[in-house]
């Protein structure tokens, strides 16, 4: 005996049989007829988890931009998987007004890390991190360490002194990741400030992967005492892994030559252990 479906949840399947052909996210929006708009508006309340991780889904496929309202609401939903559907959708749907903004910056301390690492990416991508830097700056201090490491991650693109000083302070924080996230944020200012920061700590942290992440980034600065400190990394330190990267990012400088401009910084560069030669 064939079970018969509610017409909502036809319509919602149809919609993505639909949009599945255009991949997750689009950046443009597809044509959809209003009726179907509507339609998984409603199903965002739909009793159903799975229904409702569905339709923001399948609003964040169609990237219409007057269902921001409804995903900004989603963003309270219980469900930890409907609040990560809802914020990548909201990336997608258009320019966002900064109450909706300071929604998504409040999940960057929410329960779930899968939804606090969706909020930390969305911010990044919305070019809007400088406003919202006040308010996250209170963050930093918080008790979870992964929580400071994601909202490290989601002012990536800032280029302001109060987050560069903020940033500093956090190259000394107790937890590895923290400190890790901290030097990829302030290498991708291009600050050359951060030179002997790095310098020092490429010798003195604590951590492997901390030295390491340093020692690949500082191929993308200049100076004679960025290369002193990779030749002292790459002789002396007691991990190997940090003495590849110090002698791949030695190699490096000598290509980009030794002009007094940093280097730009790779916007997607993957963690040194992932590019290890």
């Amino acid at each position: 005996m064939l079970v018969q479906r509610p017409p909502a949840v036809v319509l919602l399947l149809l919609t993505l049989s639909v949009v599945s052909y255009n991949g997750c996210y689009q950046t443009s929006p597809d044509p959809a007829p209003q009726l179907t708009v509507d339609t998984l508006q409603r199903l965002l309340h739909d009793p159903d988890v799975v229904v409702r991780r569905t339709a923001a889904e399948a609003l964040g496929k169609i990237g219409n931009p007057q269902v921001v309202p409804e995903l900004v609401l989603a963003l309270g939903d219980d469900a930890a998987l409907v609040r990560e559907a809802s914020v990548w959708s909201l990336s997608g749907v258009g320019p966002l007004d900064s109450a909706s903004r300071g929604r998504i910056a409040g999940l960057l301390v929410d329960p779930s890390p899968v939804v606090r690492a969706a909020a930390a990416q969305t911010l990044a991508s919305l070019d809007t991190t400088k406003e919202l830097w006040p308010a996250a700056l209170s963050q930093l201090s918080h008790e979870d360490p992964e929580v400071r490491r994601v909202v490290i991650q989601a002012f990536q693109s800032i280029n302001a002194p109060e987050a560069v000083g903020a940033l500093e302070q956090l190259l000394y924080d107790p937890a590895s990741q923290v400190r890790r996230a901290a030097v990829v944020t302030l290498a991708e200012t291009g600050d050359s400030r951060v030179v002997e920061l790095f310098r020092r700590l490429l010798s003195a942290d604590p951590s492997a992967d901390v030295r390491a992440e340093i020692a690949y980034r500082l191929q993308f600065f200049s100076g004679s005492e960025v290369s002193e400190g990779l030749s002292v990394a790459a002789g002396e330190d007691k991990n190997d892994q940090v003495r590849r990267w110090a002698e791949q990012s030695l190699t490096g400088l000598q290509v980009h030559g030794s002009g007094s401009t940093p280097q730009p910084i790779p916007q997607a560069a993957p963690a040194p252990s992932r590019r290890y030669p």
